[in-house]
């Protein structure tokens, strides 16, 4: 899956527990400018981790790794790239 992929994936799943047609890829998703609630962001997260089969480990719960669709695109393809680099080894 290349990035574009991703990119399209997660910005309609935001887009979708938003509510909205469609959401800014740069838009603040956590933080003081915020549009996630907690409750929200946990079925992001739990969505996240079914769609791309990744795994947010506690230390990876930070504001900044879910604070736009641009952060959580670039924490996918890390997961990613690290799942397949453990399975060829």
């Amino acid at each position: 899956m290349n990035r574009e992929e991703i990119e399209r994936k997660v910005t309609a799943i935001v887009a979708q527990l938003l509510g909205q047609p469609d959401v800014e890829r740069s838009a603040r998703l956590l933080g003081p400018q915020g549009v996630l609630d907690s409750v929200t962001v946990v079925r992001l997260i739990a969505w996240l981790e079914q769609e791309f089969q990744a795994t947010f480990d506690e230390e990876d719960l930070m504001i900044e790794s879910l604070s736009s669709v641009d952060h959580i695109v670039r924490f996918i393809e890390e997961s990613v790239s690290l799942r397949r680099g453990a399975n060829s080894g």
